[in-house]
């Protein structure tokens, strides 16, 4: 098994405008690999330091667009960490210093303080510190070059105003979710549009 690089691993060079520059394009797999182990090493470090049992991740390594990396949990106390390979192949021990330790303190943060915290709040920056990492809450990569999706946007209206809702929400009140108005407490429904009532 590869070693896991530790947060004192030294750092890529700073951009004047202090972007971290990329190193050279590595093979992604060896990466994949190393980021996998440090997330598992780093959630057994934070457990026994915690006394928490070691939480149950899956990690991937699909994640596109902008983000370095994301935490879900899925349903039975199973968590998903996925990491962004473009941004993991071009920034290969930075990435694997800053962005996996910060996406494992998500999960134990979540895991042991349950889901009401502040994703980037005081436990989270804690569980940062003991991992010997500075708490930033985003990174600081290139991404200029990445594509990210665009949201269809979707009318929809309340007792006291026009609401434009991206197609995720759309499709979740299709299947019956409900969202509410922040201002006057109504349900959002659709609004009719040009065509609608003929």
């Amino acid at each position: 098994m590869p070693p896991a690089l530790t947060p004192s691993s030294p750092p890529h060079a700073q951009n004047l405008d202090g972007a971290h520059s990329p190193s050279p394009r590595q093979p992604l797999e060896p990466l994949i690999l190393l980021a996998g182990t440090r997330t598992r090493t780093l959630l057994e470090r934070a457990a026994r330091h915690y006394g928490l049992s070691t939480p149950r991740v899956d990690i991937r390594c699909d994640l596109r667009g902008r983000g370095a990396g994301q935490v879900r949990r899925q349903a039975g106390q199973i968590w998903t960490v996925r990491y962004n390979p473009a941004l993991l192949a071009r920034h290969g021990e930075d990435f694997l210093a800053r962005t996996v330790p910060h996406e494992v303190a998500h999960v134990i943060a979540f895991h042991r303080h349950g889901p009401r915290i502040q994703p980037h709040g005081a436990e989270w920056r804690a569980i940062m510190r003991l991992f010997g990492v500075p708490p930033t809450r985003c990174h600081d990569y290139d991404v200029s070059d990445l594509q990210t999706r665009t949201l269809d946007r979707f009318p929809y209206r309340c007792g006291c105003r026009s609401h434009l809702l991206t197609s995720i929400r759309h499709h979740r009140i299709q299947r019956g979710q409900r969202y509410l108005c922040r201002a006057c407490g109504q349900a959002l429904v659709p609004a009719l549009t040009a065509g609608d009532g003929d």
